[in-house]
Protein backbone atom coordinates (compact mmCIF):
# COMPACT_ATOMS: atom_id res chain seq x y z
CA UNK A 1 0.00 0.00 0.00
CA UNK A 2 1.43 3.56 -1.38
CA UNK A 3 1.81 6.54 1.41
CA UNK A 4 2.34 9.68 0.57
CA UNK A 5 5.70 11.37 2.26
CA UNK A 6 2.70 14.27 3.71
CA UNK A 7 0.30 11.29 5.20
CA UNK A 8 4.00 9.33 6.56
CA UNK A 9 4.86 12.54 8.20
CA UNK A 10 1.48 13.43 10.19
CA UNK A 11 1.44 9.75 11.13
CA UNK A 12 4.52 9.83 13.10
CA UNK A 13 4.02 13.29 14.33
CA UNK A 14 0.35 11.80 15.31
CA UNK A 15 2.31 8.83 17.16
CA UNK A 16 4.16 11.31 19.05
CA UNK A 17 1.61 13.67 19.76
CA UNK A 18 0.10 10.53 21.11
CA UNK A 19 2.69 9.61 23.72
CA UNK A 20 3.07 13.04 24.71
CA UNK A 21 -1.02 14.21 25.16
CA UNK A 22 -2.40 11.18 25.52
CA UNK A 23 -4.87 11.17 22.58
CA UNK A 24 -4.35 10.97 18.44
CA UNK A 25 -4.81 14.05 16.96
CA UNK A 26 -7.38 14.79 14.50
CA UNK A 27 -4.73 16.95 12.00
CA UNK A 28 -7.22 17.83 8.87
CA UNK A 29 -10.25 18.63 11.37
CA UNK A 30 -8.26 20.09 14.61
CA UNK A 31 -10.12 21.11 17.78
CA UNK A 32 -7.78 21.00 20.27
CA UNK A 33 -4.84 24.06 20.66
CA UNK A 34 -1.87 21.31 19.88
CA UNK A 35 -4.37 19.65 17.15
CA UNK A 36 -4.45 23.42 15.69
CA UNK A 37 -0.52 23.77 15.84
CA UNK A 38 -0.15 20.37 14.03
CA UNK A 39 -3.06 21.64 11.35
CA UNK A 40 -0.93 24.83 10.98
CA UNK A 41 2.29 22.88 10.60
CA UNK A 42 1.23 20.63 7.84
CA UNK A 43 -1.32 22.90 6.07
CA UNK A 44 -1.60 27.03 7.26
CA UNK A 45 0.33 29.04 5.28
CA UNK A 46 0.96 32.92 5.43
CA UNK A 47 2.93 35.00 3.63
CA UNK A 48 4.50 36.45 6.92
CA UNK A 49 5.42 33.40 8.49
CA UNK A 50 8.85 33.01 6.70
CA UNK A 51 9.41 36.96 7.28
CA UNK A 52 8.42 37.25 10.88
CA UNK A 53 10.32 33.71 12.33
CA UNK A 54 13.44 35.07 10.66
CA UNK A 55 15.13 36.60 13.65
CA UNK A 56 17.05 39.40 10.79
CA UNK A 57 14.01 39.68 8.88
CA UNK A 58 10.81 40.01 11.67
CA UNK A 59 13.17 43.64 12.41
CA UNK A 60 11.92 45.31 9.34
CA UNK A 61 8.78 43.76 10.33
CA UNK A 62 9.02 45.40 13.99
CA UNK A 63 10.08 48.56 12.72
CA UNK A 64 7.30 49.19 10.51
CA UNK A 65 4.14 48.41 12.97
CA UNK A 66 5.57 50.05 16.37
CA UNK A 67 9.08 51.31 15.24
CA UNK A 68 12.79 50.41 16.24
CA UNK A 69 13.37 51.69 19.55
CA UNK A 70 11.54 48.53 20.47
CA UNK A 71 14.35 46.47 19.02
CA UNK A 72 17.17 44.80 20.89
CA UNK A 73 20.62 47.10 19.62
CA UNK A 74 22.10 44.86 16.41
CA UNK A 75 25.96 44.97 17.04
CA UNK A 76 26.85 42.90 13.83
CA UNK A 77 25.19 40.28 11.13
CA UNK A 78 27.49 37.90 9.57
CA UNK A 79 27.39 34.47 7.57
CA UNK A 80 29.31 31.95 8.78
CA UNK A 81 31.10 31.54 12.17
CA UNK A 82 34.36 32.63 10.81
CA UNK A 83 33.12 35.79 10.26
CA UNK A 84 32.40 36.39 14.16
CA UNK A 85 34.87 38.81 15.77
CA UNK A 86 34.44 38.00 19.24
CA UNK A 87 37.36 40.60 20.05
CA UNK A 88 34.81 43.78 18.17
CA UNK A 89 31.95 42.72 20.22
CA UNK A 90 32.51 43.97 23.95
CA UNK A 91 32.09 41.93 27.16
CA UNK A 92 27.98 41.36 26.72
CA UNK A 93 26.65 40.01 23.82
CA UNK A 94 24.50 37.36 22.64
CA UNK A 95 24.57 35.70 19.47
CA UNK A 96 22.03 33.73 17.43
CA UNK A 97 21.41 31.61 14.36
CA UNK A 98 18.34 33.00 12.78
CA UNK A 99 16.88 30.18 10.66
CA UNK A 100 15.53 28.07 14.16
CA UNK A 101 14.48 27.73 17.77
CA UNK A 102 16.87 27.62 20.01
CA UNK A 103 20.68 28.50 18.73
CA UNK A 104 21.20 31.55 21.51
CA UNK A 105 24.45 31.55 22.67
CA UNK A 106 24.69 34.87 25.96
CA UNK A 107 27.94 36.04 26.63
CA UNK A 108 28.67 38.02 29.97
CA UNK A 109 31.39 39.70 31.42
CA UNK A 110 33.66 38.33 29.13
CA UNK A 111 33.37 34.63 29.63
CA UNK A 112 32.54 32.55 26.48
CA UNK A 113 33.92 29.74 24.89
CA UNK A 114 34.66 31.07 21.33
CA UNK A 115 35.01 27.79 19.82
CA UNK A 116 32.22 25.81 21.11
CA UNK A 117 30.18 27.86 20.29
CA UNK A 118 31.91 28.43 16.75
CA UNK A 119 31.60 24.36 15.98
CA UNK A 120 27.54 24.79 17.34
CA UNK A 121 26.83 27.54 15.02
CA UNK A 122 28.38 25.43 11.71
CA UNK A 123 26.52 22.57 12.82
CA UNK A 124 22.88 24.43 13.26
CA UNK A 125 23.57 26.48 10.37
CA UNK A 126 23.66 22.79 8.31
CA UNK A 127 20.71 21.89 9.57
CA UNK A 128 17.34 22.28 8.23
CA UNK A 129 15.15 22.83 10.93
CA UNK A 130 12.17 23.45 9.43
CA UNK A 131 11.90 19.92 8.03
CA UNK A 132 13.17 18.34 10.88
CA UNK A 133 10.53 20.22 13.13
CA UNK A 134 8.03 20.34 10.53
CA UNK A 135 7.78 23.78 10.56
CA UNK A 136 8.67 24.64 6.57
CA UNK A 137 8.62 28.66 6.86
CA UNK A 138 12.01 27.66 8.72
CA UNK A 139 13.40 25.85 5.91
CA UNK A 140 12.87 28.60 3.54
CA UNK A 141 15.10 31.49 5.55
CA UNK A 142 18.46 31.85 4.71
CA UNK A 143 20.46 31.46 7.65
CA UNK A 144 22.48 34.38 9.35
CA UNK A 145 24.21 35.09 12.63
CA UNK A 146 23.04 37.91 14.54
CA UNK A 147 25.12 39.27 17.50
CA UNK A 148 22.75 41.53 19.54
CA UNK A 149 23.92 43.19 23.04
CA UNK A 150 23.12 41.23 26.23
CA UNK A 151 20.18 42.51 28.17
CA UNK A 152 21.18 43.43 31.80
CA UNK A 153 18.97 45.25 34.27
CA UNK A 154 20.41 47.25 36.48
CA UNK A 155 20.38 44.46 39.65
CA UNK A 156 22.64 42.54 37.36
CA UNK A 157 19.82 40.25 36.09
CA UNK A 158 19.00 38.85 32.81
CA UNK A 159 15.24 40.41 31.59
CA UNK A 160 12.37 38.21 32.37
CA UNK A 161 10.70 37.17 29.22
CA UNK A 162 7.19 37.69 29.03
CA UNK A 163 5.27 35.57 26.09
CA UNK A 164 1.76 36.70 25.08
CA UNK A 165 -0.07 34.07 23.74
CA UNK A 166 -2.56 36.17 21.66
CA UNK A 167 -6.01 34.71 19.69
CA UNK A 168 -7.45 37.17 16.60
CA UNK A 169 -11.32 35.98 16.29
CA UNK A 170 -14.12 37.89 14.60
CA UNK A 171 -15.35 38.68 18.45
CA UNK A 172 -11.83 40.59 18.96
CA UNK A 173 -8.43 39.73 20.49
CA UNK A 174 -7.52 37.69 23.87
CA UNK A 175 -4.21 36.67 25.21
CA UNK A 176 -2.97 34.93 27.84
CA UNK A 177 0.23 35.73 29.27
CA UNK A 178 2.93 32.98 30.19
CA UNK A 179 5.99 34.05 32.56
CA UNK A 180 8.77 31.31 33.76
CA UNK A 181 10.78 31.80 37.12
CA UNK A 182 13.71 30.22 38.35
CA UNK A 183 14.93 29.08 34.99
CA UNK A 184 18.39 27.64 36.39
CA UNK A 185 16.93 26.26 39.55
CA UNK A 186 13.35 25.20 40.19
CA UNK A 187 12.16 25.96 36.93
CA UNK A 188 7.93 27.04 37.07
CA UNK A 189 5.85 28.67 34.69
CA UNK A 190 2.63 30.71 35.19
CA UNK A 191 0.20 31.72 33.46
CA UNK A 192 -2.39 34.73 33.38
CA UNK A 193 -5.27 35.88 31.90
CA UNK A 194 -5.55 39.06 30.02
CA UNK A 195 -6.64 40.87 33.70
CA UNK A 196 -3.23 39.60 34.66
CA UNK A 197 -4.42 37.20 37.45
CA UNK A 198 -2.76 33.75 37.84
CA UNK A 199 -4.69 30.96 36.35
CA UNK A 200 -4.75 26.90 37.11
CA UNK A 201 -2.75 26.27 33.72
CA UNK A 202 0.40 24.36 33.79
CA UNK A 203 2.14 24.28 30.50
CA UNK A 204 4.31 21.75 30.36
CA UNK A 205 5.66 23.27 33.55
CA UNK A 206 4.78 23.58 37.17
CA UNK A 207 2.96 26.51 38.31
CA UNK A 208 4.07 27.91 41.58
CA UNK A 209 0.75 29.67 41.54
CA UNK A 210 2.74 33.19 41.57
CA UNK A 211 0.95 36.48 41.51
CA UNK A 212 1.87 38.61 38.80
CA UNK A 213 4.20 41.45 39.82
CA UNK A 214 4.15 44.65 39.33
CA UNK A 215 5.40 45.65 35.80
CA UNK A 216 6.99 48.72 34.75
CA UNK A 217 5.04 49.90 31.26
CA UNK A 218 3.07 46.83 31.51
CA UNK A 219 -0.04 48.23 29.75
CA UNK A 220 2.23 49.38 26.81
CA UNK A 221 3.66 45.82 26.72
CA UNK A 222 -0.02 44.28 25.69
CA UNK A 223 -0.42 47.26 23.37
CA UNK A 224 2.60 46.24 21.62
CA UNK A 225 1.98 42.52 21.44
CA UNK A 226 -1.52 42.92 20.06
CA UNK A 227 -0.70 45.09 17.47
CA UNK A 228 2.28 42.58 16.53
CA UNK A 229 -0.23 40.21 16.75
CA UNK A 230 -2.87 41.38 14.53
CA UNK A 231 -1.93 39.74 11.12
CA UNK A 232 -2.39 36.07 12.55
CA UNK A 233 -4.98 33.68 14.43
CA UNK A 234 -2.69 32.95 16.64
CA UNK A 235 0.87 33.79 17.70
CA UNK A 236 3.06 34.41 20.19
CA UNK A 237 4.64 37.16 21.05
CA UNK A 238 7.95 37.48 23.05
CA UNK A 239 8.76 40.60 25.10
CA UNK A 240 11.47 41.74 27.30
CA UNK A 241 11.17 44.53 30.09
CA UNK A 242 14.62 45.92 31.26
CA UNK A 243 13.62 48.53 33.89
CA UNK A 244 10.59 49.65 32.08
CA UNK A 245 12.32 49.66 28.95
CA UNK A 246 10.08 47.04 26.37
CA UNK A 247 12.37 44.86 23.63
CA UNK A 248 11.01 42.25 21.27
CA UNK A 249 12.11 39.16 21.36
CA UNK A 250 10.19 36.96 18.59
CA UNK A 251 7.36 35.88 17.40
CA UNK A 252 6.28 31.85 17.36
CA UNK A 253 3.95 30.67 15.62
CA UNK A 254 3.96 26.64 16.70
CA UNK A 255 4.81 26.89 20.25
CA UNK A 256 6.16 23.82 21.43
CA UNK A 257 5.57 22.45 18.41
CA UNK A 258 2.82 21.29 19.28
CA UNK A 259 3.87 19.15 21.96
CA UNK A 260 3.25 21.22 25.29
CA UNK A 261 1.30 19.69 27.56
CA UNK A 262 -1.95 21.31 29.32
CA UNK A 263 -2.58 20.56 32.83
CA UNK A 264 -5.70 20.39 33.65
CA UNK A 265 -5.90 18.87 30.18
CA UNK A 266 -9.33 21.06 29.39
CA UNK A 267 -6.94 23.77 28.70
CA UNK A 268 -6.09 22.11 25.30
CA UNK A 269 -9.24 22.52 23.89
CA UNK A 270 -10.45 26.05 25.72
CA UNK A 271 -7.30 27.29 23.82
CA UNK A 272 -8.05 25.59 20.72
CA UNK A 273 -11.89 26.92 20.98
CA UNK A 274 -10.17 30.67 20.82
CA UNK A 275 -8.45 29.85 18.24
CA UNK A 276 -10.68 30.54 14.96
CA UNK A 277 -8.37 29.49 11.76
CA UNK A 278 -8.06 31.14 9.09
CA UNK A 279 -7.75 29.99 5.44
CA UNK A 280 -3.83 30.31 3.76
CA UNK A 281 -3.21 33.01 2.41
Amino acid sequence: MFISNLEWRMFCTSMRFYKKHGYWPNIRQPKTFNEKIQYRKFFQKHALFQTCSDKYAVREYVTKLVGDEFLVPLIAVVDTPDDLEFAHYGDNFVIKANHDSGSVFLCRDGQFDQNYITKRLAKKLAENSGKKRNEPWYSQIQPKILVEQLLVAQDGKLPEDYKFHVFNSLGGQKFFLQVDYDRQTKHSRCIYDEFGQVTEISLNKPSNQQPLPQIKNYTKMVELALKLAEPFDYVRVDLYNLDGHIYFGELTFAHGSGFRKFTPQKYDREWGDLWELSASF
